[in-house]
């Protein structure tokens, strides 16, 4: 446990990496019937390993039971959750999932770890 060492780039090239794709989202449009809709950039790929949280965790963080939680893992530094906007979003193996926050160890250990939530399958 080397700081800076990419401890994740190394997993994932022991476990299955995939690609995904990476929705900033960039603000908020009025559509047809005059609602506030978020829009996002272009989608950006990805490389990384989406896991579900363990249902016993959720209570400790606070997360709502009626939901499913995952924490996406990527070795690449687009993800940004931390801005007064809607999340951004990510779409993993044709699932829509909602990002919700991060632990930002990419400056030290070069890698993420993003809580989302999913939402269902691809519109």
């Amino acid at each position: 446990m080397i700081p800076g060492g990419d401890l994740l780039d190394d997993a994932l090239s022991v476990i299955d990496a995939r690609t995904a794709l990476y929705y900033k989202a960039n603000g908020r449009a009025l559509n047809a019937v005059g609602q506030f809709v978020t829009t996002y950039d272009a989608p950006v790929e990805v490389l990384g390993s989406m896991q579900p949280v363990p249902r016993y965790r959720y209570e400790a963080y606070g997360l709502d039971f009626s939901k499913s939680y995952y924490t996406f893992y990527t070795s690449t530094d687009v993800i940004e959750v931390n801005r007064n906007v809607s999340g951004d979003q990510i779409v993993f193996a044709s699932l829509l999932y909602q990002c919700q926050s991060s632990n930002d160890w990419f400056t030290t250990d070069g890698w993420k770890g993003v809580l989302c939530v999913l939402l269902g399958a691809t519109p």
